[in-house]
């Protein structure tokens, strides 16, 4: 008994610290790429609803737990990035969450799932647009 309580203790932890694992280095390697000739290019080329967008795809991919995405914030933020775009990024990664679709789908079918990350999409979007209208 106690041995397949520590094997299904050691496997939920491996499976957990490979998940915090994989976030950690898609932020090192975000936050690595991220400097502010890119972000003065990005804005300077790019129109703020489609930044919108892509804060929002970005927050979409982003594995891991939320804290790993507060340095990239953060910079982000130094590098004079818009609200607007901080909010979809958290936004994004927060509503839409990948990584419970297969449990929705398991348990409420294939409908469930699709409609919320149609209505998250959505929620994202417009919360950084109204963000972008209020604080400019």
């Amino acid at each position: 008994m106690i041995r397949q309580i520590s094997k299904f203790f050691f496997i939920r932890c491996f499976r957990t610290l490979v998940l915090v694992f994989a976030g950690l280095m898609f932020a090192l390697t975000l936050s690595s790429i991220i400097n502010v000739d890119v972000v003065k290019n990005l804005n300077n080329q790019i129109k703020n609803p489609i930044l919108i967008l892509y804060a929002e795809l970005l927050g979409f991919i982003a594995p891991g737990p939320r804290y790993i995405l507060y340095p990239i914030l953060v910079q982000l933020k130094e590098y004079g990035v818009g609200y607007s775009i901080i909010i979809a990024l958290i936004s994004g990664h927060v509503l839409i969450e990948p990584s419970t679709i297969f449990m929705e789908y398991g348990f409420m079918g294939y409908r469930f799932p699709l409609k919320r990350f149609i209505a998250s999409f959505i929620v994202t979007y417009l919360a950084g647009l109204l963000t972008y209208f209020i604080f400019g």
